[in-house]
C-alpha cells in the first residue's frame, strides 16, 4: 500500500541490456496477442531463440525474465517458474516455449479487473468506435474495484499490458531473480 492508502500499481519493464527471446519464425509474433482469455488448451509451444547481442557488439546480460514482444505477457526461465510459479498460478496460465538453449515459459495473465476510471484517465479512443480504447496514456483507477491481487489485466485496451501491485514487486525483489524492473503508474506522484 502507498502512503495515502491506495494500492500502488506498476507496469513491468525489462532490463535494458537483458537478453531477448524472439520467435524463430517472424509470423509467430501473431501468437503473442494475449487478450486475457485462457488459451492453454489450444497453445502450441512457439519455437524461440535467445538473442545474445542486439547487433551493436555489446554483450547482452542473461536474465530470468528475458524481454520478448509487448508487455502483455511475462516470459521467464524455468528457474523463475520454479521459484515463483506457485504465487502466480491463480492469476493466469503458464505457456511453454521451445528453445534449443534452455527451457522457457511465458505467463499469460487471465485475471481481468475492470478498475480503470475511463473518464478520469487520459485515453486514446478508436475513431471508428469511440467506445474502444486503443491506448491508455495516463491511468486513473477506481480504488473500490482494486483488490489484494498481485497482478491483473484491464478489459481495455484489448490485448493490453499486465499490471502488478506491491506484493508482486516485493516478491520479485526478494527472490533474487533478474531482468525485471517496475514503473509505478498509479497513484501519480
Amino acid at each position: 500500500m502507498s502512503v495515502n492508502g491506495a494500492t500502488n500499481i506498476y507496469k513491468i519493464r525489462h532490463l535494458e541490456r537483458g537478453e531477448y527471446l524472439q520467435p524463430i519464425d517472424p509470423q509467430d509474433y501473431d501468437f503473442f496477442v494475449f487478450e486475457g482469455r485462457p488459451i492453454a488448451s489450444s497453445w502450441k509451444p512457439v519455437p524461440m531463440k535467445r538473442l545474445k547481442d542486439f547487433g551493436d557488439g555489446l554483450p547482452v546480460q542473461p536474465v530470468d525474465f528475458p524481454s520478448c514482444t509487448g508487455g502483455n505477457h511475462l516470459p521467464m526461465t524455468d528457474r523463475a517458474k520454479k521459484k515463483i510459479g506457485y504465487c502466480l498460478e491463480r492469476y493466469g496460465e503458464f505457456l511453454p516455449f521451445t528453445c534449443d538453449e534452455g527451457k522457457f515459459w511465458t505467463f499469460h495473465v487471465t485475471h481481468v479487473v475492470d478498475a480503470l476510471d475511463e473518464n478520469a484517465s487520459d485515453v486514446l479512443r478508436s475513431s471508428e468506435d469511440p467506445s474502444r480504447i486503443l491506448v491508455i496514456n495516463r491511468h486513473v483507477f477506481r480504488p473500490e474495484r482494486l483488490t489484494a491481487d498481485w497482478m491483473f489485466k484491464l478489459p481495455q485496451p484489448r490485448g493490453g499490458p499486465a499490471y502488478v501491485t506491491d506484493p508482486f514487486v516485493n516478491m520479485i525483489r526478494a527472490s533474487g531473480l533478474t531482468g525485471m524492473e517496475f514503473k509505478r503508474i498509479w497513484p501519480h506522484s
